[in-house]
């Protein structure tokens, strides 16, 4: 891509500072019976950004084009009547599928659809959208452009200098003088999709105020943009960070974006004040994060690493209720507005932050573990197994730092949290050697899906009946071998494996697990000090729930609101302490 090919005055660059586009500097109100405060939203970005991405707009009349001022307030410059268009960066892309999406690709060279980098100019600039509009209506492919704060009338776009310099000697003869011209690495140009016609060229030179973009409203409604297979209201900014492809921002009231999260994180067919737990939880969760992506620009991004929101795609009317019943509440504890995390299911029991995250529990005292009494009555199927052999244990400890060897003898729950899941977790070696891991840490290492587990003890053979020998310590008689260790030939401390013999009273020499029937039930060990020696190798978890365990349960939520709980009763059961307010 050529990066500059004119260089702007610095009166110029003054004017995109002050004016940016004169005769458009009108702010657009909020929302009628909005919030009020808007929310930068992040839908594509870092490796997700686009190099084109379209949208199209059915209840409108077409869009609007601008920015966004420093209050996040959108300034109109100009617009156009279609409906269906793309906005691209301004390197040469072709028009077609790549990666799964038809857009408008750098890729696809050769493609019969090719929007060019390179244009051509007429002389002098404008004072607005309009007249550079008009003087580029003369010609072929016109077009207007805004670039550093100015308006110019550009024609064409070419995909080599040398096709765009034939195209200006044409020029040439019929008596029009026109410059060469591209844009510098933050330049986006709007097309009409699946065309190379370009409706409008926009150059912010670096100074991150962007292209914004918002449906144009033919009269009273909602007015809705589709893109990638979701619905949006509000409106969006261009920008390319650091001169790379599309950053794409969705603005919108605040309001308008918890209707977009709720649905998204709860069916819009669950009760009613299930929602509305949602609502407020997310509200609050949302703004406890404060601007968790200045990097790129906005506040929070679309996926589950902020909070799962897809715009207009899943809402209904009892969700919509649930936030509007709800609107501006959120969690408060200590006169401040409470990081409100939440999940999917728990499995019987919450955890408190500073076993899943590590943080210090003082900061977050609402955020503590408990039994949960309610969760088991929705129904929600949450059981998981994880499967794993001794040689793959031993690699993935040895990566931690932990040398077991060349596998793991058995593995041991060895201190309970207050709400009774793991916490801490001893790997012993087949070289006698133990190690202690956080639960935190055994969980990220091998991907369980939630912090309540434990061990299939069902999948230990132990010993059972008169078909095998019968073991007892000191006397007293043990029923199983989990957790019994003896002293080898050297004097190491090894596990008691279900291949370990025994000397009858009658001096028969016998393997203890031989004819032994399956001790223990499927499922021992959640809640409990336990223990495994595994079967044949291999070592068999088995779990609850589903997420991270801290803060509410949404499935709890939804059998609470199913016994009659009201949503107040929700959030106070699950963030120990917290009051209600407004925000």
């Amino acid at each position: 891509m050529k990066r500059k090919f004119v260089q702007i005055a610095a009166l110029c660059l003054s004017a995109v500072l002050l004016a940016l586009c004169a005769g458009g500097n009108r702010a657009a109100a909020a929302p009628a019976g909005s919030s009020g405060r808007i929310i930068r939203v992040g839908l594509h970005y870092g490796t997700g950004s686009m190099e084109g991405l379209n949208f199209a707009n059915t209840t409108g009349e077409g869009f609007r084009f601008g920015y966004y001022d420093g209050n996040d307030r959108f300034v109109p410059l100009g617009s156009t009547g279609q409906k269906a268009i793309s906005a691209v960066k301004t390197v040469n892309v072709y028009y077609g599928t790549f990666g799964g999406y038809t857009s408008y690709h750098s890729a696809l060279a050769g493609a019969a659809v090719a929007v060019g980098e390179y244009h051509l100019q007429l002389p002098g600039s404008y004072a607005t959208f309009a007249e550079a509009q008009g003087a580029a209506s003369a010609y072929q492919g016109g077009f207007p452009a805004c670039i550093g704060g100015v308006f110019y009338a550009r024609i064409g776009n070419y995909t080599t200098r040398e096709k765009a310099v034939e195209a200006q000697a044409a020029l040439a003869s019929q008596g029009v003088e026109a410059s060469l011209k591209g844009t510098t690495e933050y330049g986006i140009s709007v097309v009409i999709t699946g065309t190379n016609t370009i409706l409008f060229q926009y150059d912010d030179l670096g100074q991150g105020t962007g292209l914004g973009m918002e449906p144009n409203a033919g009269g009273p409604g909602e007015y809705v943009t589709l893109s990638k297979g979701y619905t949006y209201v509000g409106g969006f900014r261009f920008e390319r960070v650091s001169g790379g492809s599309l950053t794409v921002v969705n603005l919108l009231d605040f309001e308008d974006y918890i209707k977009g999260v709720v649905p998204h994180e709860m069916s819009n067919s669950w009760p009613i004040e299930a929602l509305k737990a949602q609502a407020v939880a997310a509200r609050s969760y949302a703004l406890s994060l404060g601007s968790k992506h200045s990097k790129y620009h906005f506040d929070i991004c679309a996926e589950t690493h902020c909070q799962a929101y897809s715009g207009r795609t899943r809402a209904g009317s009892n969700s919509d209720a649930a936030v509007d019943q709800t609107a501006g509440q959120v969690a408060m504890w200590n006169g401040k507005i409470a990081q409100t995390a939440y999940y999917s299911s728990n499995g019987g029991a919450s955890e408190s932050s500073s076993t899943v995250w590590g943080s210090n529990q003082a900061n977050y005292p609402y955020l503590v573990g408990k039994a949960d009494p309610y969760e088991a009555a929705s129904g929600v199927q949450n059981d998981y197994t994880k499967t794993v052999d001794s040689a793959t244990l031993a690699s993935k400890l040895k990566a931690a730092g932990c040398d077991v060897g060349g596998g793991v003898a058995s593995i041991a729950v060895t201190s309970l949290t207050d709400s009774g899941n793991p916490k801490l977790v001893t790997f012993t070696g087949i070289n006698g050697k133990s190690y202690p891991l956080s639960s935190r840490a055994v969980v990220g290492m091998l991907g369980l899906s939630s912090y309540r587990y434990g061990f299939d003890t069902a999948a230990v053979s132990t010993p059972s009946g008169p078909s095998g020998p019968s073991l007892s310590v000191n006397g007293n008689p043990v029923n199983g071998l989990d957790g019994l260790y003896a002293v080898d030939g050297s004097g190491n401390i090894v596990p008691v494996g279900e291949d370990a013999c025994v000397i009858t009273g009658s001096g028969e020499v016998q393997q203890i697990g031989q004819g032994g029937g399956s001790g223990g039930s499927t499922g021992g060990g959640l809640g409990t000090l336990s223990s495994t020696t595994g079967k044949n190798g291999v070592f068999t978890f088995i779990g609850k729930g589903w997420g991270h365990n801290v803060g509410m349960s949404q499935w709890g939520a939804y059998a609470m609101a199913k016994q009659g709980y009201t949503y107040l009763n929700i959030l106070q059961f699950y963030y120990t302490g917290i009051t209600v307010g407004y925000m």
